[in-house]
C-alpha cells in the first residue's frame, strides 16, 4: 500500500513540477541528436516542430481557452511546455499537458507574426512508452480539475487497452487498480467498474452528451439493467441487441437535451414498442419487481438466469443485499425465494464473470451471509480471512465494500443472520 502511494505522490510531483516551472532564460540549447533519448534538458524549439498529443483524454474544449490565449499574448508563456520525442520521428509531441497551451501559442502566431510566439523553450523528456505519455496527460488534466467524466473514463479505459497490450493479458479489476496505481492514478474498482460500463453500453451517450456525470451513469446502469432482464424474459432478446437496436437511438436522440429522466423513459418506451406491449405494462413490471413465471431463463453460457431480481422497493437486509449485488456487478443472480431465510436466493455467477477475481469475491462473501449451507464446512479452528479481503473491506473508496457493511449492519439489526452464521 505505501509502495503504491510513493509511486503516486512520485508521479504527481513530476507532473505538478513540469507544470509549475518558470519560463528559462537564455541557457536553452539545441538538442544532440544521442541527447534525445537519454537526457532531460530545455532545449528551443519552433511552433511548428511541436504536434499536440493526438490521444489527449480530454475532448472536450478548454471553456478557458480564450482566457489562457489572452494571458500569453499579454506576458508570454509562463509556464514551459513538457514534450518528447517517439523513436524515428522528427516532430515533437506535447508529453504532460499543454494542448491548450499550444493551440494557443499557434493562434498567436498566426494571427501576430511576432516573434516570440514563433520559438519557444520547452522542456524535453526522454521517450518512455505510449503508456507514459497517456498517463501524464491524464494525471495533469485531473490536477487540473477540468476533465470530464467521460473524457476521464475514455482515457482510463484506453490506458487500459495499451497496459493489457504490453502485458499480453487481460486485466480484471484488481490487477488494474495495482496497475494504475503504480503509474501514479488512484482509482479504485468501484469506479474502474463504472468506467468500464459506461464505455461500453453508454458509448453512443457519452458522445453526444459531453455532461454525462458518473452520478448519471450510476442512476441508468440498474435502471437499464432491470429493462434488459425484463427484455430477455419477455421475449430473449440479448443484451447486444436491446442496447444496438432499442436503447442506442434513444442515447443519440439525447444530443443537446439530455436529462437522466428523459433517457430512461425514453428506453421504457421504445423497449415496450419493440415487445408490442402498452408502456404502462412495462412500467407496472418495473415498479413491482414481481417475479415472472419465466424468470429461469438460459443464459448464453448454458447456466440458468433469473429474472426474478429484488424489486426496488424491499426494506431491511433485502434492499441491502440488492445494493451489494447491484454495485457487486451481479445483480442479475440475486433471484426471489420465499422459502430462503433472507427471501432469496444466489444463482451460479456465470462463465465469463468467473475469472473476475473481484467480483468472484463478492458472490462468495455474499453466499457466506445468505446461503451458508453452500459453503465448505468450517475447520476448526477457522482459518483468518485473507489480508486482501480485510483491506477490500477496509477501502474507504470502494463502494462494493461500503455496501457489503451496510449489509451486515441490516442483518444485525434485523437479527436475520442464518443460524449457521451465529457467533
Amino acid at each position: 500500500m505505501s509502495s503504491g502511494k510513493s509511486a503516486l505522490d512520485e508521479r504527481s510531483r513530476r507532473v505538478a513540477e513540469s507544470l509549475s516551472v518558470g519560463n528559462p532564460s537564455n541557457n536553452a540549447r539545441s538538442l544532440p541528436p544521442q541527447a534525445s533519448r537519454r537526457s532531460e534538458c530545455q532545449i528551443e524549439l519552433g511552433i511548428d516542430e511541436i504536434r499536440p498529443y493526438e490521444h489527449n483524454p480530454r475532448r472536450t474544449r478548454n471553456a478557458k481557452f480564450e482566457d489562457i490565449k489572452e494571458s500569453i499574448r499579454a506576458g508570454g508563456l509562463r509556464s514551459p511546455i513538457t514534450v518528447t520525442q517517439r523513436p524515428g520521428e522528427t516532430h515533437y509531441i506535447v508529453e504532460a499537458g499543454g494542448n491548450t497551451r499550444l493551440l494557443a501559442l499557434r493562434q498567436l502566431w498566426a494571427e501576430t507574426k511576432d516573434p516570440q510566439f514563433r520559438r519557444l523553450v520547452v522542456l524535453f523528456r526522454p521517450w518512455r512508452s505510449e503508456t507514459q505519455v497517456l498517463t501524464a496527460h491524464l494525471i495533469e488534466n485531473e490536477q487540473r480539475g477540468d476533465m470530464s467524466f467521460w473524457d476521464r473514463a475514455t482515457g482510463i479505459v484506453a490506458l487500459k487497452t495499451r497496459l493489457e497490450a504490453e502485458q499480453g493479458r487481460a486485466l480484471t479489476l484488481r490487477p488494474l487498480e495495482d496497475a494504475l496505481h503504480g503509474l501514479g492514478l488512484a482509482v479504485n474498482t468501484a469506479t474502474l467498474a463504472l468506467y468500464l460500463y459506461a464505455t461500453d453500453r453508454l458509448r453512443a451517450l457519452g458522445e453526444v452528451a459531453p455532461d454525462l456525470a458518473g452520478l448519471d451513469v450510476k442512476t441508468l446502469q440498474p435502471r437499464l439493467n432491470a429493462l434488459r432482464r425484463y427484455a430477455h424474459a419477455q421475449a430473449g432478446i440479448s443484451e447486444d441487441a436491446l442496447y444496438g437496436e432499442v436503447f442506442e437511438p434513444v442515447f443519440r436522440a439525447m444530443a443537446g437535451s439530455f436529462s437522466v429522466k428523459a433517457t430512461v423513459e425514453g428506453c421504457e418506451l421504445a423497449l415496450a414498442r419493440r415487445l408490442g406491449e402498452p408502456v404502462e405494462v412495462l412500467r407496472q413490471a418495473m415498479s413491482s419487481g414481481t417475479a415472472r413465471p419465466d424468470c429461469d431463463l438460459p443464459r448464453e453460457e448454458g447456466e440458468q438466469r433469473s429474472d426474478c431480481t429484488l424489486g426496488p422497493a424491499v426494506d431491511g437486509p433485502a434492499a441491502a443485499i440488492a445494493d451489494f449485488a447491484r454495485k457487486a456487478g451481479f445483480d442479475a443472480e440475486i433471484a426471489r425465494d420465499p422459502a430462503a431465510v433472507l427471501g432469496c436466493r444466489l444463482l451460479p455467477l456465470p462463465e465469463s464473470q468467473k475469472a473476475d477475481a473481484v467480483r468472484r469475491r463478492a458472490w462468495s462473501a455474499l453466499a457466506f451471509l445468505i446461503e451458508p449451507d453452500r459453503m465448505p464446512p468450517p475447520s476448526d479452528p477457522p482459518p483468518p480471512p485473507p489480508p486482501e479481503f480485510i483491506r477490500w473491506l477496509a477501502d474507504p473508496e470502494d463502494e462494493t465494500a461500503a455496501a457489503f457493511l451496510a449489509l451486515l449492519a441490516a442483518l444485525r439489526q434485523s437479527r436475520s443472520v442464518p443460524a449457521g452464521e451465529a457467533a
